[in-house]
């Protein structure tokens, strides 16, 4: 990962794809961002080339009160803006999202991280997994499976909506737990959650390798026959992410169309 600093901002991109991208070379050398930066008031992180570089970018500086501007020069993502929707004319409005925070005690020893996509919980050695959930002081579940995932609602567009699960609206104040290859209860369906709760898991009799992912990095990995407690909820920290005003009314309607309505 590279940066360049400019005024207030902060560009973060992948520098192995400059060579790859002539588009992404042309930016950086001929600095076309400075254009894009300099209406922007706000201390911002722009953030050049896919999803990958997007989440490093958040995970270094979402403690630190900045907004993102991505630009996306891959396939999709599709949350954010397509390069064709970022010009110098066009005008940009703001969004917040909420970031999940993951605690784990093992051994006695406290970890803790940050996910802006997802927390997957997965079996290790190809064996299932038993859970204890509590999802509020009221209502306790117990799941064995290969493998739960809690997602944000930006992004229950990704693994959780591969699943079969539905796409939740992307303004709503809620996260998703996915149950995948649920043997009990067979066929468990998605659970949606108010994000003020606090989500305690814990693995219980069948207490096989466990290992944790935060965003498709590896978080945690558990031993068999290891207890592990795990905590998670909405953090106190969010993230602000710019978006192109022209790409606006394609980018709200796209939660319907991942949802098979017509727009």
């Amino acid at each position: 990962m590279e940066q360049i600093n400019f005024i207030n901002h902060t560009i973060f991109y992948d520098s192995h794809t400059i060579e790859e991208k002539e588009e992404l070379k042309k930016i950086i050398n001929n600095k076309v961002y400075e254009d894009i930066l300099w209406q922007i008031k706000e201390d911002t992180i722009l953030v050049l080339w896919w999803d990958w570089t997007m989440l490093k970018a958040i995970k270094k500086y979402y403690d630190e009160n900045k907004q993102f501007l991505w630009i996306n020069f891959w396939r999709k993502w599709f949350l954010l803006n397509p390069k064709e929707y970022i010009k110098k004319w066009f005008s940009y409005v703001t969004r917040t999202y909420p970031l999940l925070e993951i605690e784990t005690n093992l051994n006695w020893n406290t970890k803790k991280e940050i996910a802006v996509n997802e927390i997957d919980i997965r079996a290790g050695e190809w064996k299932m997994i038993s859970l204890s959930i509590c999802l509020s002081e009221k209502q306790n579940i117990n799941i064995e499976g290969d493998w739960l995932i809690i997602s944000t609602p930006a992004w229950s567009t990704w693994y959780n909506s591969s699943l079969g699960w539905p796409v939740i609206p992307h303004t709503i104040n809620a996260f998703v737990l996915t149950p995948k290859a649920s043997w009990r209860p067979k066929r468990q369906g998605p659970i949606i959650i108010n994000d003020s709760e606090i989500i305690k898991i814990k693995n219980t009799w069948r207490k096989n390798q466990v290992e944790i992912y935060c965003d498709w990095e590896l978080f945690i990995k558990t031993d068999k026959d290891q207890n592990l407690n795990i905590k998670t909820k909405k953090s106190k920290k969010n993230i602000k992410l710019i978006i192109s005003e022209q790409y606006l009314n394609i980018w709200d309607n796209k939660v319907l169309q991942e949802q098979w309505f017509q727009i």
